[in-house]
């Protein structure tokens, strides 16, 4: 079974996260025994600096066709007929070196319309996994509405990445839409017992008055959405008086000016870091560090921050916002009210007040069973070996009723 599968982009040491959920579930797939091509369609705009043009390589096992072409964020009317010309060249260009596929996954709104349109043209089964928060609406944004509609019709099969985004696409297509979740890499993201160690030894040596230090750790893009102004006012509220917390934040965005100031105004710069875009092996070593994660998010289609964290043993703290709800629960953590910073402070005061009254291997060893890439990549392979079942025996029927 040879899969193609489109994507906004691969990974790179410079911008680590385009094309990162495509590109673990394709790495996930071959090291599971399945035949992939990774097709990354980069149409960026011209301001994202990258070699441009046409190029095929490995990467970490996985064999990669790459097109990248300066579209960047022009018209829809422009982008798509542009879009599908450039994924046809990046297709035949695959065909040539790696043989007709047997099906097309692809992944998010816009790639999907176009791997809809490549899937009528050269008459091949059509997986779409969507991952946006545009589509986690009662009403879907005009500019993405025909597109995607157009593409959720086309697909042979639908994926949502939590259950929320899987009644949202039901809502919008009337199709039946699996669930298969985003994946942790539960080999880089594992349990660790160093900081249960640490916290040990602190209260064996560090007096009443002194108190053990806290560390609370956030990562996300530096945007409005993620409202890291609201953790950064709960923090406040929550520990004002209590030195021996800190709060580290890692992420970049065009919030972060205002975001530093309000640490200065909040008279937080010694207690609250803005740390950056940090590679994922730092942040993986940083959440060993790490007693809370905590994320505010005013939407999430899955949260796979949050998963990273429990995959170490970390409680988290999530927010009500469409994607956390399936995997936070008591034991590993608290959910609150999106917009509430009253509430977020009392979460943050909760777990620091009970942070032993988690079991840190337990949260971890769930992870791995449901969200590690081997469960995936199953599940994902379950959903092909299915599909392809199913229209031979439509061709089957087909051809007796010839």
């Amino acid at each position: 079974m040879l899969t193609f599968i489109v994507s906004r982009g691969v990974p790179t040491e410079k911008y680590l996260t385009n094309g990162v959920f495509e590109f673990d579930q394709a790495k996930a797939l071959v090291q599971e025994g399945c035949e992939v091509v990774f097709l990354a369609l980069d149409l960026r705009s011209i301001r994202r600096t990258r070699r441009w043009g046409l190029h095929t390589f490995t990467k970490q096992g996985v064999r990669v066709v790459e097109l990248s072409v300066p579209l960047g964020n022009i018209p829809k009317a422009m982008f798509y007929p542009l879009g599908k010309l450039a994924l046809r060249r990046l297709y035949r260009k695959a065909v040539k070196l790696y043989g007709r596929p047997d099906l097309l996954h692809a992944h998010f709104t816009d790639y999907a319309y176009l791997a809809s349109l490549l899937a009528d043209e050269e008459k091949l089964p059509l997986v779409v996994t969507e991952h946006s928060s545009l589509v986690n609406r009662q009403l879907l944004p005009a500019d993405i509405e025909k597109p995607a509609k157009a593409a959720y019709r086309r697909a042979d099969c639908l994926i949502a990445v939590s259950p929320a985004l899987a009644v949202r696409m039901q809502q919008h297509s009337g199709r039946k839409v699996e669930w298969v979740p985003d994946m942790v890499d539960t080999n880089l993201f594992a349990y660790s017992d160093s900081r249960e160690r640490q916290r040990a030894w602190m209260e064996e040596t560090q007096t009443e008055e002194e108190g053990c230090s806290f560390t609370f750790l956030s990562c996300g893009n530096l945007r409005k959405v993620k409202r890291m102004d609201l953790l950064i006012r709960a923090f406040a509220q929550a520990f004002r008086e209590s030195p021996q917390v800190s709060l580290t934040i890692c992420g970049q965005g065009e919030e972060e000016g205002a975001l530093r100031r309000l640490i200065a105004e909040l008279g937080m710069e010694q207690r609250i870091e803005l740390a950056g875009l940090r590679p994922r092996e730092e942040i993986a070593k940083r959440l060993a560090q790490t007693d809370c994660f905590v994320l505010a998010s005013e939407s999430e289609t899955f949260g796979v921050s949050y998963l990273e964290a429990l995959s170490c043993g970390v409680p988290v703290i999530a927010t009500r916002c469409g994607g956390p709800e399936c995997f936070v629960n008591e034991h590993n953590g608290i959910m609150v009210e999106t917009g509430n910073v009253d509430a977020l402070a009392r979460a943050m005061l909760t777990i620091y007040c009970n942070i032993d009254f988690y079991n840190r291997p337990a949260i971890a060893q769930e992870v791995r069973r449901v969200y590690s890439s081997q469960a995936v990549a199953r599940s994902l392979i379950r959903q092909y070996e299915n599909l392809l079942d199913s229209r031979e025996t439509q061709l089957e029927k087909e051809a007796v009723c010839r």
